[in-house]
């Protein structure tokens, strides 16, 4: 009875075991299926970039604040005197910034002339490219060869009668008997033979591909007029070389005062092919500057392209130093960095004042927090910048802060420049003198930008693509799980602007709701693993046979 018991006990053991491997392999596979191998796809949108310097501070306290402008000026304007309570951002002085508001104002005029040229250029960029004055030409040369293959075939039966009929000998062809004449001559009859045949077979082709142009003349086929002018130019050459010939018959027999007995065939040979010569060299000259007009007009294409370049870039950097000029407008105008009471102003309207001026003491107990930033953060920060205030401390609070001190001096510390910067803080009764503060100011922000995340960004050659699906896939929604792409992706190169933490401005070279690839996927997991496991869970059935079973165990198994 016990045994079986055991034996029993034994099984569901082993049942148990059997259960939670298949279960384990289960999960392996459902896990393996939803972390498969793809791409991570996101969508190109508009949001907001925030470029950001970081440091570590201290929270403190200070009593008496000096106040100082960054920049050296006149004082134009004092909005306080002395036992003046006043407010965190409150107006307090102004300099003379007559001077920048004349250069703001010259640049804006500057930049409103720079976008008109702009326009102009690209209009004019459009009208050319629509080619309304080439498409016209176009249409005209298409009628023209039109015109010029109706009869193109009696022109060439015309010239292979010349040739290589037998009016004048009736055992040989007229070309080898005007050769008889000239032996040195370059012209071969039976090369003359295969241009005519390739002649013929070329007017085929090209007269299909000109009744399909003359349906569609918006779009100019550069081919065909190419075709065109090298199968003419052919032509004109395989008239020549015939026309020499029997020209120089003519003036040998003139100049000798001799009469040939087939004279007037040979007139009739010579007036056949000069005029077909001169159509098609009137043909060539035509068609000529139109090959011309073509080529100008890729090259005023490709200049107009460069010179609308040239523009963008002009009115980007006038923009630019437009953004700094506004800027450095700012600092004419002095503030107070924390609430408090004015003491001491020590200036008056018109005096010269420096970045190392006091003009005033501000009174107060408020909480700052000073923290040190190296000198290439230091150069991104300025006065009255937004801060982003945490605290080791006190991991759930999150306060808002201001810029309004920035050390002009430097120290150096083991080799290294730092500057002092102070920012004010929202008040906070949780916030105690002497915490660590961690300190993120936003340096620069832009709004309603095109923007795709940072891991989306590849460069090759210093420049920079993103790789997209290709169009055959027809993606219109993305996840956050990996899909699996039909085809190679596309490489499209990018022009980037602005970029922080999480996301990169996109300037050029992307539309907003175009799908890019942030990362690949790959499978890693293998079966050898979830087999491992199971067999883990799994031991080797021999350890549980009976004889693994300690001897006292048996014994006392059989005595019961």
């Amino acid at each position: 009875m016990i045994k079986r018991i055991l034996k029993n006990k034994k099984l569901l053991f082993f049942a148990i075991l059997i259960l939670v491997g298949i279960f384990y392999f289960a999960y392996s596979k459902i896990k393996n299926n939803q972390v498969s191998e793809g791409y991570i796809l996101a969508k190109v949108e508009k949001g907001t970039i925030q470029k950001s310097v970081s440091g570590t501070g201290y929270v403190t306290s200070t009593d008496v604040f000096e106040i100082k402008p960054t920049i050296s000026g006149k004082i134009l304007n004092i909005y306080v005197k002395e036992g003046n309570y006043v407010n965190k951002g409150q107006l307090l002085f102004v300099l003379d910034d007559s001077d920048i508001k004349k250069q703001i104002r010259d640049l804006e005029l500057d930049i409103e002339n720079s976008k008109l040229n702009l326009a102009k250029a690209k209009d004019d960029y459009q009208r050319t490219l629509r080619g309304d004055d080439l498409k016209k030409s176009y249409e005209d040369l298409l009628k023209n060869l039109n015109d010029i293959f109706v009869s193109y075939p009696d022109d060439l039966e015309k010239i292979r009668k010349v040739y290589f009929n037998k009016d004048l000998d009736s055992t040989t062809y007229n070309i080898d008997y005007y050769l008889y004449y000239f032996p040195q001559s370059s012209v071969n009859s039976n090369d003359l033979q295969k241009t005519y045949n390739e002649l013929k077979n070329n007017f085929v082709l090209i007269s299909q591909n000109l009744q399909t142009a003359k349906f569609n003349t918006q779009n100019i086929d550069y081919n065909l007029v190419k075709d065109s002018y090298n199968f003419l130019l052919k032509t004109q050459d395989f008239i020549k070389a015939g026309l020499d010939l029997v020209r120089r018959l003519k003036e040998d027999l003139s100049l000798s005062q001799a009469y040939h007995t087939k004279q007037e065939i040979i007139d009739r040979h010579y007036n056949d092919l000069n005029s077909v010569y001169g159509k098609y060299s009137n043909y060539l000259a035509s068609l000529s500057s139109l090959v011309n007009s073509l080529n100008n007009y890729q090259d005023t294409l490709r200049q107009k392209e460069y010179d609308i370049q040239s523009l963008e870039l002009a009115l980007r950097q006038k923009e630019n130093k437009l953004n700094d000029l506004k800027e450095d407008l700012k600092d004419y105008y002095i503030y107070a960095p924390i609430n408090g009471i004015i003491q001491d102003v020590n200036v008056k309207i018109n005096d010269l004042v420096s970045s190392n001026s006091v003009l005033a003491k501000l009174i107060s107990n408020e909480k700052i927090i000073e923290v040190s930033l190296n000198e290439i953060d230091a150069a991104e920060v300025r006065i009255g910048q937004k801060a982003i205030i945490t605290f080791d401390a006190l991991p759930d609070i999150k306060l808002n802060g201001n810029v309004f001190y920035i050390s002009p001096v430097g120290e150096i510390e083991q080799g290294v420049v730092n500057y002092l910067v102070k920012v004010s803080m929202e008040n906070n009764p949780q916030v105690k003198i002497g915490m660590t503060a961690n300190v993120e100011i936003i340096t620069q922000t832009k709004n309603n930008v095109l923007t795709i995340p940072n891991s989306a960004i590849k460069s090759i050659n210093n420049r920079n693509y993103v790789e997209v699906p290709d169009e055959r896939e027809n993606i219109t929604q993305v996840t956050n799980r990996p899909i699996k792409l039909n085809y190679p992706p596309k490489r499209v190169f990018v022009k980037i602007g602005l970029s922080d933490s999480n996301n990169t401005e996109i300037l050029d070279g992307l539309k907003e709701g175009d799908v890019v690839i942030v990362k690949k996927i790959e499978n890693n997991n293998n079966n050898q693993q979830s087999q491992g496991l199971f067999q883990r869970l799994l031991p080797n059935p021999r350890q549980f046979a009976p004889q693994s079973r300690p001897q006292n165990i048996q014994r006392q198994f059989q005595r019961q």
